[in-house]
């Protein structure tokens, strides 16, 4: 259950029929689609495609590795424990005002050493996992790996609390204190915060968020209120214009991230013979398999997985996932890869920018935000279908409300 080591992609296409493929997506991007409109079908629903689940991923801490997992638990917010902790780097002088600055693997490249793993326990219920670990090993040290233990839910009774804004989203979380604190700060060699993100969330901006299940949602959460305002006091209660739809954790702005084998082969096949692209740089929560080909997930409305209790996982998928230089970066070193690895944002650049509201970078994967299935399990295996399709690519428009 720990982190896989391993190389995800499986070549499922030529390198021949890859190119061809993607010269076709390229026209797409120029307009030139009417005579190719019968590869997607248009609007609503569309002939369910057969797809499987095949890797899930959470990031307990934003930036740092993830944890590979056979199955998972989806929540109000994404995947368990997904970037629920996040690391701000203390910036000012000691004597002055502190400032919390946010800690991003796309800017501190060495982010990328510090590995993630579940940490085992057994009870009456059976096998749990409670706390996880974080694990340095820098890449010429002689010393021994250095690892820390951390909870997945913590207690914040006494706890201070920190602003973070992320993307112009902001939330409070809670310092988690010195001996956290000081374990991050000896391994970056700079004075590190680990925030915890608890029941808090980032507000959703722009119209990323679906219309339809926040509806639900908020409609839900107004009769959980009234029914629960008979017993606590009114101060405890939001009423009225208070409310808003469920927000997010640590996440860059979406629940889910979900992203195709067909197009990681795709990608791969921009690289030299033999080599191929690591998936989990692009930092997915749910690999899927099966697809008609690469890059037409570009126009999927909302996906279901359907698990093994027969219970469907609605995710209405409404942006596009930008990338950045995070995918260049060598796992191994923490820093930036050397010669083609070290090249991949450049790649996808000719024929990837496919979305009018991101135009100046290319694009790998859709984000995802939860319909129904809060509470379900999800595991490797599970069926996939499409019961979406989009007239056109989405258009990015997260903005400030």
């Amino acid at each position: 259950m720990g982190e896989s080591d391993g190389i995800s992609g499986r070549a499922i296409e030529s390198r021949t029929e890859v190119q061809s493929q993607r010269r076709v997506r390229f026209l797409t991007g120029w307009g030139l689609d009417d005579w190719l409109g019968d590869l997607w079908p248009r609007g609503g629903g569309g002939t369910p495609v057969a797809m499987k689940v095949t890797q899930l991923y959470i990031y307990p801490v934003k930036s740092l590795r993830g944890i590979a997992l056979s199955s998972a638990t989806v929540v109000g917010t994404g995947l368990q424990y997904d970037r629920t902790f996040m690391l701000l780097r203390v910036e000012g002088e000691e004597t002055g005002p502190r400032k919390l600055s946010n800690m991003h693997v796309s800017r501190l490249n060495e982010m990328a050493l510090l590995k993630t793993a579940l940490v085992q326990s057994s009870g009456e219920e059976g096998e749990s996992f409670e706390r996880f670990t974080v694990t340095y090993a820098g890449p010429s040290s002689s010393l021994p790996p250095t690892t820390i233990t951390i909870p997945f839910v913590p207690d914040t009774e006494n706890l201070a609390m920190v602003d973070v804004v992320m993307y112009n989203s902001p939330t409070q979380a809670y310092d988690m204190g010195a001996e956290y604190n000081n374990w991050f700060s000896t391994q970056f060699g700079y004075e590190v915060v680990l925030a915890y993100i608890g029941n808090m969330r980032r507000p959703v901006l722009g119209s990323l968020w679906p219309s339809a299940a926040q509806s639900a949602v908020v409609s839900a959460t107004r009769s959980l209120s009234r029914y629960l305002s008979s017993y606590l006091p009114s101060s405890l209660v939001a009423k009225g214009d208070e409310w808003r739809p469920p927000g997010i954790t640590f996440a860059d702005i979406a629940m889910f991230l979900v992203v195709t084998e067909e197009s990681l082969a795709e990608t791969s096949s921009r690289l030299p013979e033999g080599m191929e692209m690591d998936v989990r740089k692009f930092r997915p929560n749910i690999v899927l398999s099966g697809a008609e080909g690469a890059w037409y997930e570009d126009l999927w409305g909302q996906i279901n997985i359907e698990n093994r209790d027969g219970v469907e996982v609605e995710l209405a998928l409404t942006a596009n996932c930008a990338r950045c230089t995070s995918i260049n970066i060598d796992y191994s070193t923490g820093k930036p890869a050397l010669g083609e690895k070290g090249a991949m944002l450049k790649k996808l650049m000719p024929d990837r920018r496919v979305d009018k509201g991101n135009k100046y970078t290319p694009i790998f994967g859709r984000y995802g935000y939860l319909g129904k299935g809060a509470g379900s399990n999800i595991s490797i295996g599970d069926d996939v279908s499409v019961v979406k399709r989009l007239e056109e690519p989405a258009t990015f428009d997260w903005k400030t409300n």
